[in-house]
C-alpha cells in the first residue's frame, strides 16, 4: 500500500493506463485519493495472489496426478484446459463478502434481506455435484470454461487475461522440458481467509 501511495503521489504512472485513469477521475473530482489507490490496490494485489496460487496449486496437482501430466506433456493444446480445470478445482480466491442493497428471494422459501452481509464461496460452487461430474476429481480435459474462479459477467476478474498468459507460459515451457512433477517434502497451506494456495510447496521437476 505504502508503495502505491508513492507511485500515485509522484503519479509515475502509463498515461491512459489503468492508473492513470484514476487519478484523472481523482483530479475531476470523482473519487477520492484513497479510492483510487484502492482500486489500484485491488487490481495490483489480486493478480499477485492468484497467479501465485494458481501455478503453485498447478504445481501441487500434478505431482498428486503424474497420469494428468503426462496427458499435458503429450498434448500441450490441453494448457488452457489444464488451466482452467486447476482454477476450478483448488480456486485462488474462495470467497468474497458483498452486502445486499435490497430484499431478494432466492426461491424455496430463502430470502435475503436488505443490508444483509453475503458470502458466496467460488469454491464451493466451483465443486458443485449439480453442475461438474465428479467434482473432487481433477480432470484437464474437463475444460470447465464456465468456472466461477474469476467470478462471471460484469463482475468477473479484470486481471484474469493477465492471469492466463502467465500461467499458460508456465505450463506450456515446463512441459516442453519437464518429464516430472514430484514433492520432495510436506507442503505447508497458506493460512488466509480469502485466497486458497500454499506458504510452502517442496517439489523437484525431472
Amino acid at each position: 500500500m505504502s508503495f502505491l501511495a508513492d507511485v500515485v503521489t509522484k503519479e509515475n504512472l502509463v498515461p491512459g493506463g489503468f492508473g492513470w485513469t484514476m487519478i484523472e477521475a481523482h483530479k475531476a473530482g470523482q473519487i477520492p485519493i484513497e479510492g483510487a489507490i484502492g482500486l489500484l490496490a485491488g487490481y495490483v494485489v489480486a493478480a499477485f495472489d492468484t497467479t501465485i496460487s494458481a501455478i503453485s496449486s498447478g504445481m501441487w496437482l500434478f505431482a498428486r496426478h503424474p497420469q494428468q501430466w503426462e496427458l499435458l506433456r503429450a498434448d500441450p493444446s490441453l494448457v488452457p484446459s489444464a488451466f482452467n480445470e486447476i482454477v476450478r478445482v483448488e480456486s485462488p480466491i474462495q470467497v468474497f463478502s458483498r452486502v445486499t442493497t435490497r430484499e431478494v428471494d432466492l426461491g424455496e422459501g430463502v430470502v435475503i434481506p436488505s443490508g444483509a452481509r453475503v458470502l458466496h464461496s467460488y469454491g464451493a460452487a466451483n465443486r458443485d455435484e449439480r453442475h461438474y461430474l465428479d467434482p473432487d476429481r481433477f480432470d484437464i480435459r474437463r475444460n470447465p470454461v464456465d468456472n466461477l474462479a474469476f467470478a462471471y459477467g460484469n463482475h468477473a476478474c479484470a486481471g484474469q487475461g493477465l492471469t492466463r498468459l502467465e500461467v499458460h507460459a508456465v505450463l506450456t515451457a515446463l512441459a516442453a522440458r519437464v518429464q516430472r512433477i514430484e514433492l520432495a517434502g510436506e507442503p505447508l497451506r497458506a493460512l488466509n481467509n480469502i485466497t486458497r494456495g500454499f506458504r510452502s510447496l517442496p517439489v523437484q521437476v525431472g
